[in-house]
């Protein structure tokens, strides 16, 4: 499992996806290795009613096509995606036994060829509109690598306030749009102090403001107190939009 500093390399890495300035691909990438796993993929609407995109790392992309073609509708877990909450982090084998889901086309001619097995998926919880296609990810592992643990579910489940937010940055704002948002912050001079920051690098982490306050040895109010500062200079509504904020603008490096 990775160290706090990989973690967080990897939370800059999805933000400056978002903003342009890295490639998806590379961050499915680094997911896998993280994950210990052995390919990933992301599903996202590029807009209303528009065909669903595939980006993949550790895949052939002529299975890409196949997939659009026809194994989408194969998919034996695809009924259950529009019942599942928003945000949610789950094994395929939760939602269909093994005897059964080794049997399907799906598993049979399409997942065995790549060497592919069993996937940990996240489901984006931002719907654009009724009944689109919500963005997923889906790291897979081979047969011959172990099953899922609750490490791994853990992980994935701590980077989706982090997925959501960048993909939704990136669906309001497009590439382009996201590095003109990062350079007006930048002329505004939004400056945090090093404990803004710390703070907000911590919540980045997962942790709450109890959880805060007892690392750093200071009152809740304190600590609510620097992030509401650095939310104000950030221009920011919630916590997570200064975090991604601060992601885009490098101010929680180091």
């Amino acid at each position: 499992m990775p160290d706090e500093h990989q973690f967080l390399d990897l939370i800059g890495q999805i933000y400056d996806a978002a903003a342009g300035d890295a490639d998806w691909t590379v961050v499915l990438g680094n997911l896998t290795r993280m994950l210990g796993a052995h390919a990933a993929v992301l599903q996202r609407p590029q807009a209303p009613g528009q065909a669903v995109q595939t980006l993949v790392s550790g895949i052939d992309l002529a299975y890409v096509g196949l997939y659009g073609a026809h194994y989408h509708s194969v998919l034996p877990i695809r009924s259950w995606l529009p019942r599942l909450p928003g945000g949610s982090v789950f094994i395929d084998r939760m939602l269909l036994a093994d005897q059964d889901y080794v049997r399907t086309e799906f598993y049979t001619d399409f997942l065995t060829p790549q060497d592919q097995h069993a996937s940990l998926s996240w489901l984006d919880r931002n719907r654009q509109g009724g009944g689109a296609t919500p963005a997923l990810i889906s790291v897979w592992r081979s047969r011959r690598q172990p099953e899922w643990e609750p490490a791994q579910l853990r992980l994935l489940h701590q980077l989706s306030p982090h997925l959501e937010q960048a993909l939704e940055i990136e669906r309001r704002l497009g590439a382009s749009a996201a590095r003109r948002l990062a350079d007006e912050l930048v002329r505004s001079a939004a400056e945090l102090t090093w404990r803004e920051r710390d703070c907000l690098a911590r919540i980045a982490r997962g942790a709450s403001s109890k959880e805060i306050a007892r690392q750093l040895d200071l009152s809740i109010h304190t600590v609510n107190d620097h992030v509401e500062s650095a939310m104000r200079k950030l221009a920011a509504t919630s916590r997570s939009e200064a975090v991604a904020k601060a992601m885009v603008l490098d101010l929680l490096e180091g």
